[in-house]
């Protein structure tokens, strides 16, 4: 025999009601929020899973966001590509009826004057800019691309492409550098010989001194005087006793900073000295929890500069190029140049009355006509593109192109204009492999939304599935549990009837 006392009876009753209430609690507010789960503990799976797919929501969501805020810059390229090639066959019409036997030195000039309009009007394309942002300048948006210059565009973006994030490890660009489509950018890499004064373009680097801290707490002064190069630097860095060890960073246009530190108290920081500017201008102010990669220092091309240098460290392969200069023509072989003051010789030495030489940004070649009567026209040979890839013509030096008929026009040599035809049609060429380019991308960022956008859906249904009541069963188990709990009270009630001798226990 057991015997039940009061307080057991008591202590029973009361956790019964407690029990009933709690549940009777939570059945109201899974009608109430219309959630099934409140709290991890209402579910700790299906909470774990409700997370996952509440991060993968957010995640698509972001990249929606990404693709409809930056399709408008690749919808704008599409346009300014399109003017550009309404402008290219326009000069082209232009040039072929001012060689037509009724085309006179007046008729002519009055062409010229058209494409001095069709130049204008492809360099306000080849500067469109969308929200403050240059599209054609690469990742220097803020940088306008393109200015003319006396026979050739010039162009100051950079040769990076500026990508966003449209999937997960997927960066799609979203426009075309100018050095790719419009005009040209050698981009020498660095090495050791590298002046400094060639480096940001030509501006140089400040005299001066920077303190580098590494990551141990230790610091050092280096200077940097004028006439020094990359490899002074370098080797002035590694010899200044700190736990960091300087090098030509792996993309070949910057200075890269390693911190081997025992012991980590900071980060390894450079700093400017007296208020200079050294440290900013080699591309290293600033601090890291880690190694420093310094930033793009743009080298301009020099007559030292080797073609085995160009396009970031890949090199050029140099070919024929065709140079005509009124009455005067010449094929010139590039292929045994090894610097580019090799390639300014020959063509200097090419008997054709012209003067080759580097342009005002330091990054592709210009030429020019001695003869002020006539334009010195470059094409390229057969399927080469040497004459592309040096900035002298054809192919994507669009505006160049452009540029070279309005001086022939301009001067009535009929064998420059014969020669602008074929730089006009390889420029068209450019314009539609690009246009073709940035519609693959375009196609390639709606197909990649309409995935997100079906995924928000799928995995939104999931979500309910997961944390989302039926409100069915719930009104079921509501109307239960009120039926119980009264129940209870009315059993617990007619149970538990106190006398007397509770009170008198």
């Amino acid at each position: 025999m057991i015997r039940v006392t009061s307080q057991i009876m008591q202590r029973t009753a009361i956790s019964r009601i407690f029990k009933i209430t709690e549940q009777l609690f939570r059945a109201q507010v899974e009608i109430s929020s219309g959630k099934r789960i409140q709290r991890p503990s209402d579910d700790p799976s299906g909470m774990r899973d409700s997370l996952v797919i509440r991060t993968s929501l957010s995640q698509a969501s972001q990249f929606i966001r990404n693709i409809n805020n930056n399709g408008l810059f690749m919808q704008s390229a599409d346009s300014a590509l399109d003017t550009l090639g309404q402008s290219l066959t326009r000069a082209r019409e232009l040039a072929l009826g001012a060689l037509n036997g009724t085309a006179t030195a007046e008729t002519r000039g009055f062409a010229a004057i058209e494409v001095e309009q069709l130049v204008q009007q492809a360099l306000e394309a080849a500067n469109t800019r969308v929200k403050n942002h240059f599209i054609f300048s690469g990742t220097a948006v803020r940088e306008r691309p393109f200015e003319e210059g006396p026979s050739a565009a010039v162009y100051h973006g950079n040769t990076e492409n500026f990508r966003i994030e449209i999937d997960s490890d997927t960066r799609l660009a979203i426009g075309l550098p100018g050095s790719d489509v419009l005009g040209v950018d050698l981009n020498p890499a660095l090495d050791a010989a590298t002046l400094l004064d060639d480096l940001n373009g030509g501006a140089g680097v400040s005299a001066g001194s920077f303190q580098i801290t590494d990551r141990s707490g230790a610091s050092a002064s280096v200077a940097v005087a004028p006439g020094m190069t990359v490899g002074d630097v370098v080797a002035a860095i590694n010899g200044a006793g700190l736990n960091v060890t300087a090098s030509i960073n792996s993309a070949g246009n910057g200075i890269a900073l390693v911190d081997s530190s025992p012991l980590i108290l900071g980060p390894l920081s450079v700093s400017e000295v007296a208020g200079g500017s050294t440290a900013a201008d080699l591309g290293l102010l600033g601090q890291r929890d880690g190694d420093l990669q310094g930033a793009d220092l743009n080298p301009v091309v020099t007559t030292q500069t080797l073609i085995a240098s160009l396009e970031g460290g890949q090199g050029l392969t140099l070919g024929d190029i065709q140079v005509t200069n009124g009455a005067a023509s010449a094929t010139i072989d590039l292929s045994g140049a090894v610097t580019m003051g090799d390639v300014l010789a020959l063509i200097n030495g090419a008997g054709v009355n012209v003067t080759a030489g580097i342009n005002s940004a330091g990054n592709a070649l210009t030429i020019d006509s001695n003869d002020p009567a006539s334009a010195a026209i470059v094409t390229d040979v057969g399927l080469g593109n040497t004459a592309e890839n040096l900035g002298l013509g054809g192919g994507r030096n669009v505006i160049t192109a452009l540029i070279k008929l309005k001086l022939a026009l301009e001067r009535n040599d009929t064998p420059g204009i014969i020669a602008s035809l074929d730089n006009l049609d390889g420029a068209l060429g450019s314009v539609n492999q690009s246009r073709a380019i940035i519609g693959a991308n375009l196609r390639l960022a709606e197909n990649i939304e309409f995935t997100h956008e079906q995924d928000i859906v799928d995995q939104t249904a999931q979500l309910a599935k997961i944390e989302d009541s039926d409100l069915v069963q719930s009104a079921s188990d509501l109307a239960r549990l009120e039926q119980a709990l009264q129940a209870t009270l009315g059993t617990t009630a007619r149970i538990l009837q106190p006398t007397l001798l509770d009170f008198l226990r």
